[in-house]
């Protein structure tokens, strides 16, 4: 059945509007009587019937609450070196979302240069979280991962439990720290062409353990997907 996101539900209405609403209305052309699945982006689904719309939203009735657990029970953050093809870069969004990522912060490093040419983030920002609103439709999350505005990677301020950055050019192996107990990790993935030295050494005194993928050297679309997966399956959910 389709998943929508609802801005807030008060006692048994709630309305679709805006994206949403034209998607029931004007591609899936739902009417008065058919039922979906809402979910509000903190953790709770349910099912509704549609009662009435217009041009501009879908008034629901919320027939009962459905009993889901489909979060990782590890709390994840992933810092996202911005790349300068944002394709890429929006690719690791919606693939961390499918992994259960809990918070997304994209980071300028040195070599974002695309990073250092935005003065404004509001509209990159709100078609990032578009994106991860439609993943966690698609994978059936109720809970929505925000994306954070831009951070420099000078600014990385974190408290979780294991923090790894992923380098290419050495460190060890996520299974050194495999009988480590963690309930919450961060994973830091530079952009296209790296991290500088210099990052991978300032990190590493913020507490980052420096992890390597293996021989092969990874796009960073690619790194994020796998380093997700593998922190997901040794302390996650992914078993």
């Amino acid at each position: 059945m389709r998943r929508f996101k609802v801005d807030g539900i008060k006692g048994d209405v709630a309305y679709l509007r805006g994206q949403e609403a034209r998607h029931v209305l004007k591609v899936l052309r739902l009417r008065p009587g058919d039922e979906i699945v809402v979910f509000d982006g903190s953790g709770k689904e349910y099912l509704a019937v549609i009662e009435a719309s217009s041009t501009q939203s879908v008034r629901l009735k919320v027939l009962e609450e459905i009993t889901i657990n489909r979060e990782s029970p590890l709390k994840t953050i992933l810092y996202m070196g911005l790349t300068n093809r944002l394709q890429k870069f929006e690719l690791a969004l919606q693939k961390a979302t499918e992994l259960g990522v809990t918070e997304i912060v994209p980071v300028i490093c040195q070599r974002s240069a695309f990073g250092e040419k935005v003065k404004d983030w509001s509209g990159k920002l709100r078609r990032w979280n578009e994106i991860v609103l439609n993943a966690s439709k698609q994978c059936g999350r109720a809970v929505i991962p925000p994306v954070k505005e831009p951070v420099r990677l000078s600014d990385i301020s974190d408290n979780s439990d294991l923090k790894f950055v992923l380098w290419e050019r050495g460190g060890k192996s996520f299974e050194s720290f495999s009988d480590v107990t963690a309930t919450s990790v961060s994973l830091l993935v530079g952009p296209e062409g790296g991290l500088d030295e210099k990052e991978v050494e300032f990190l590493k005194d913020k507490g980052f353990y420096v992890i390597h993928l293996g021989k092969r050297i990874l796009r960073a679309e690619t790194a994020a997907i796998v380093g997700l997966a593998l922190v997901q399956y040794i302390w996650g959910d992914l078993k």
